[in-house]
């Protein structure tokens, strides 16, 4: 498996940290998707639904405004509110 520690974090604390395959993140310019060597970046994220994919599934979480990094195979996510989504 292709491996990216995902952890989204929220004022209140820990929301999600998995480990993923891909990962959709929501910006003003549309989704930015990161797979395992992605380049490092930071983004501003704008509210909206994130999306993980993994060997169990599909994830969905919605999200409040933040930002994210990318940084060796790792995805922090800092938002103002997260929670997770029914299929």
């Amino acid at each position: 498996m292709d491996a990216i520690s995902l952890h989204v974090l929220t004022g209140d604390g820990p929301v999600l940290e998995q480990t993923v395959e891909a990962v959709n993140l929501p910006t003003a310019f549309g989704s930015i998707g990161v797979l395992k060597g992605h380049a490092p970046m930071l983004c501003n994220l704008e509210e909206g639904v994130l999306r993980c994919r993994s060997s169990q599934g599909t994830l969905r979480l919605f999200i409040g405004s933040g930002i994210a990094s990318v940084e060796h195979n790792e995805v922090n996510v800092l938002v103002s509110a997260a929670s997770l989504l029914e299929e």
